[in-house]
């Protein structure tokens, strides 16, 4: 019942009795007398009187609304008590408890929606709190696989220890690595620089772990190309499923070879991109053409400043495109044949 219908079937009874009895009192303290008997004096003292009764009545009548009043309050205030010690457990942690109050409809329909609270706060906490564990596990992965591409990619670079050439990363990396390998073999014949890219087949650390462990026993892989520096003919030959893209100094412009070889010359650029690289770029016409307009402009100034610029330029172009996937291009430079 509501609390106001429950007011006023509380409040009418009273007012009802109280009326009727000034009512009924007036009656018959007037009765018993004719109008022609009543004088100025008799109605002066019955006027006195029924003041009397009046006030008299009126004091019975509001002393007992105040009870009425004073007893629905209490009956009101010890469930909203409730409610407020309840709401006060929610606030410190207590979600499971269920409330249950005793009272009017609204306070009955205010304790059922408390109760759907405490629930739902339990339950997106508990799905918080998986989601940490994941946002936790995951941040450990991508951190395990960013430190596994520097060691396979970076690190592999620094000790590349070489007269002939130089190599400089360009990078971006998305939320999901996708792990490149960069290797420098060791040849028994000096004159040979030898280079071999791999690219994981999966996204993330298992991809990563995959291609390390598969690098050390195959020889042949698909997503393998190998590069071969011949320092006596001036010749880089290769094989594999990636071309590399070969800038010459001093043509300004791109060299196209037969039977995947070429005759280069010191100062000369070579660039390797994985899969992320190329679908990023969509089509080998555009990413030749992107390289192009910072070769043709900074190529003079050497691999350090060209490698520079066109880390700038992928920044840029990150800004009005989404990063699906790692993007890797190598840039190497010809030093010394």
């Amino acid at each position: 019942m509501k609390i106001r219908t429950r007011l006023l079937l509380f409040l009418l009874p009273p007012l009802i009795i109280g009326v009727a009895l000034i009512s009924g009192l007036f009656t018959i303290h007037l009765s018993g007398y004719s109008f022609q008997e009543l004088s100025h004096e008799i109605i002066a003292k019955k006027f006195r009187s029924g003041m009397f009764l009046l006030f008299t009545s009126s004091g019975i009548t509001i002393l007992t609304m105040i009870c009425t009043l004073y007893w629905i309050a209490n009956k009101i205030s010890k469930p909203i008590q409730k409610l407020n010690n309840s709401a006060l457990a929610i606030a410190a942690g207590q979600y499971g408890e269920s409330i249950e109050v005793q009272g009017p409809k609204e306070i009955a329909e205010l304790a059922n929606t408390l109760n759907t609270m405490s629930e739902c706060l339990q339950e997106n906490i508990n799905r918080l709190q998986e989601n940490s564990k994941q946002r936790a596990k995951m941040y450990g992965e991508y951190e395990c696989s960013m430190l596994l591409q520097h060691l396979m990619l970076q690190k592999n670079i620094d000790q590349c220890r070489s007269d002939a050439i130089a190599v400089k990363p360009v990078t971006a990396f998305s939320e999901m690595p996708t792990g490149l390998l960069l290797d420098f073999p060791k040849s028994d014949n000096s004159r040979y620089i030898q280079i071999h890219m791999a690219e994981a087949e999966e996204i993330g650390l298992e991809g990563m772990y995959q291609l390390l462990t598969r690098y050390k026993y195959a020889k042949e892989s698909a997503t393998r190309t190998f590069l071969v520096l011949d320092r006596s003919q001036s010749t880089l030959k290769w094989d594999g499923p990636q071309t590399p893209l070969v800038w010459s100094l001093e043509k300004m412009d791109w060299l196209e070879g037969e039977n995947k070889a070429l005759k280069v010359e010191s100062g000369d650029f070579f660039f390797l991109f994985n899969e992320g690289f190329a679908s990023f770029y969509r089509q080998p016409k555009k990413i030749a053409d992107f390289l192009a307009r910072v070769l043709k402009i900074f190529a003079q100034e050497g691999l350090e400043t060209t490698s520079a610029m066109l880390q700038k330029e992928i920044g840029f172009a990150l800004r009005r495109k989404d990063l699906d996937a790692d993007l890797h291009l190598l840039c190497f430079q010809i030093l010394n044949l």
